[in-house]
C-alpha cells in the first residue's frame, strides 16, 4: 500500500472511532475539523515497512493517534490553552466537562481501534498492555508536571516528567512496530527506553523556542507560569541560591551557560537512544536514526555568543523543531 494511501486510511479511521461520541460528537467534529501532523502514525508505518496486515497496521496506528488526540485535549483543559491548530480549543468552545469527557471518549476508542484490528490475535494482549502503560505513564507526567514539586534533584524531577508526560506516547509507535515485526509478543522495554529518549531530547528542543528570542522571554508563557523547562531545570541545578526564572531573563552570561547544560542533557538523551537500537530489529533502528538526524540534532549555542566553538541559537534554527 502506498503512502497516501496508508494516510487516507489511518485519518478515515481515526475519524470513524473518534467522532462515534454521541452526545459529544460536536465537540469531537470541531476538534478533528484540523488533524494534527500525525508523526507517531508516520514513525509506525515508516517502522514496519514488510508487513502485509494493513489494516490491522491502520488500527494500531489510528490508536496511537486518539491516545495523542486525547491527552491534548486534557492537557489543553489543565494549561487552560485558548487554541489548537488555529481554532479555539475543546474547553474554551464547549467547556471544560464537555472537553475533559471527550477526552476519556478517545481513550476509549484508541483501546477500541486495537480491539477490533483483524488478524493479529497473536499481538493484540501485548499492543493493549503497551498502550495502557503508555497512558498511565503519560498521566503520572503531566500530573508530576503540575505539582512542580522539584524536591532536591531537579534536573531528575525535569528528566521524570519528559520522558514519561512526552516520551511516553512518542515510544508507543517503536513498540508496536516491533511486536509487528516480530509478529509474537515480545519484550519490548528497549523501543519503550528508545522512545523516552528520543520525547526527553525532543521536549529539551521544544523548551528552547522562546531562548531564540531571550528579549521576549519575559513575556513566555511557560516563565509566567513558573514551568520548569530544560533551561529553568538547568539554571536551578548550575546556580540554586538563584531564582531561575529572573536569572534567565536578565542576566545573559549564566543563561548562557543553561543552555550549553541542555545542550549537554540533549546530547546524552540522543546518544541514550541510539544505544537502544542496538537490541530493536534493523528496521526500527533505521527509522530511529532518520528521526534523529531530521528533527532532534542541533546544536544549542546561546544566542549571543560566549564561545567561537558555538554556532548562533536563532529563531530559524528553532523553526525546525516541529510539535510532534
Amino acid at each position: 500500500m502506498q503512502d497516501y494511501q496508508l494516510a487516507q486510511a489511518l485519518e478515515s479511521t481515526v475519524n470513524r472511532y473518534g467522532q462515534q461520541a454521541d452526545a459529544l460528537a460536536q465537540a469531537s467534529q470541531h476538534h478533528f475539523s484540523s488533524k494534527g501532523k500525525r508523526t507517531r502514525s508516520k514513525l509506525m508505518f515508516a517502522a514496519t515497512p514488510r508487513i502485509e496486515n494493513y489494516q490491522a497496521l491502520v488500527h494500531a496506528a489510528a490508536a496511537i493517534e486518539l491516545i495523542h488526540e486525547a491527552s491534548i485535549v486534557h492537557d489543553d483543559i489543565q494549561d487552560q490553552t485558548t487554541r489548537r491548530r488555529g481554532l479555539p480549543t475543546v474547553w474554551r468552545k464547549f467547556g471544560a466537562n464537555a472537553a475533559l469527557l471527550l477526552g476519556d471518549h478517545l481513550v476509549a476508542a484508541a483501546f477500541r481501534s486495537i480491539a477490533e484490528a483483524p488478524a493479529i490475535d497473536d499481538i493484540k494482549t501485548a499492543l493493549i498492555l503497551a498502550l495502557s502503560e503508555s497512558v498511565s505513564r503519560a498521566a503520572s507526567g503531566q500530573h508530576l508536571q503540575l505539582t512542580n514539586e522539584t524536591g532536591s534533584d531537579v534536573e531528575a524531577f525535569y528528566v521524570n516528567v519528559a520522558i514519561n508526560k512526552t516520551g511516553a506516547l512518542l515510544a508507543l509507535p517503536l513498540q508496536f512496530a516491533s511486536l509487528f515485526n516480530r509478529k509474537v509478543a515480545s519484550d519490548t522495554l528497549a523501543a519503550r527506553r528508545c522512545g523516552e529518549q528520543l520525547g526527553l531530547a525532543y521536549q529539551i528542543l521544544d523548551d528552547l523556542k522562546p531562548y531564540a528570542k531571550p528579549s521576549k522571554l519575559a513575556y513566555d508563557e511557560d516563565m509566567q507560569n513558573r514551568v520548569i523547562t530544560a533551561p529553568v531545570a538547568a539554571c536551578s541545578m548550575l546556580f540554586p541560591h538563584l531564582d531561575p526564572f529572573q536569572t534567565l531573563i536578565k542576566r545573559t552570561e549564566l543563561r548562557d551557560k543553561a543552555i550549553r547544560e541542555c545542550q549537554r542533557w540533549l546530547d546524552t538523551a540522543l546518544a541514550n537512544a541510539r544505544y537502544e537500537t542496538t537490541f530493536l530489529d534493523q528496521a526500527v533502528a533505521a527509522v530511529v536514526e532518520q528521526f534523529i538526524g531530521q528533527r532532534l540534532s542541533q546544536k544549542l549555542a546561546p544566542p549571543v555568543q560566549i564561545t567561537p566553538s558555538y554556532a548562533t541559537y536563532t529563531a530559524q534554527s528553532a523553526a525546525r523543531v516541529e510539535a510532534v
